[in-house]
């Protein structure tokens, strides 16, 4: 059965946090990773994109086999451009900036770029099970997504489901973690399969990657 797994911030530094869970388990979960209002506020301007259209549907695969598969995934995005990003995401992408300098401190990965999107769930939209990296490509290496939604409850659904991967884990898995706003969920990308289940409300994100050099 899988289970839902909470982690809290504490007074501890945020990114050494995250650093360590990583070397720990591959898989960190960091509630109030950036403040309410700029939750708030990255939210905001996401529902704002939406009614202007600026959303389009998701697809998998990548290059040439790139294609619109709504039996696989049908939530929307809109990529974000992190060399020029508005006021409003700017303390994020600042904050991202100094956890790959964290990581790259600690891991020696080479990590030298974040791309990422907004993504949307309407009420019952799902992304069946999937790796971030894909096969016989090798430049996302930590996946981070944050999440955007208020007041988020077990009973709302649309939980994050981590399985186990081809490495053996200590971690509870299968594992449920809720999009609760404000908690950043990172995780070495290739090293765990994940799918998004079902809400019975939209369902906001930040989904993004740190990749290497091709």
């Amino acid at each position: 059965m899988a289970q839902t797994l909470y982690t809290d911030d504490g007074s501890s530094n945020k990114f050494d946090r995250i650093v360590a869970d990583l070397a720990e388990s591959g898989l960190s979960i960091c509630d109030d990773f950036v403040s309410p209002l700029l939750v708030s506020s990255i939210a905001q301007e996401a529902r704002e994109l939406w009614e202007a259209g600026e959303f389009r549907h998701a697809r998998v695969g990548r290059g040439a086999s790139l294609q619109l598969r709504p039996d696989v995934r049908n939530d929307r995005i809109h990529w974000l451009d992190p060399e020029n990003p508005t006021a409003v995401e700017l303390p994020y992408f600042l904050d991202l900036e100094t956890l790959r300098q964290y990581i790259n401190r600690h891991f020696y990965l080479g990590l030298f770029e974040y791309e990422g999107h907004f993504a949307l769930y309407p009420p019952g939209a799902s992304y069946d099970t999937h790796y971030d990296r894909f096969i016989g490509a090798m430049e996302r290496v930590v996946t981070c997504i944050l999440y955007l939604n208020h007041d988020w409850q077990a009973e709302d659904g649309g939980a994050l489901e981590i399985y186990p991967g081809h490495e053996p884990s200590e971690l509870p898995l299968p594992m449920q973690i809720l999009p609760k706003g404000g908690r950043l969920v990172t995780f070495i990308s290739e090293q765990f399969p994940h799918a998004v289940l079902p809400a019975g409300r939209d369902r906001l994100s930040l989904t993004g990657w740190f990749r290497i050099r091709p």
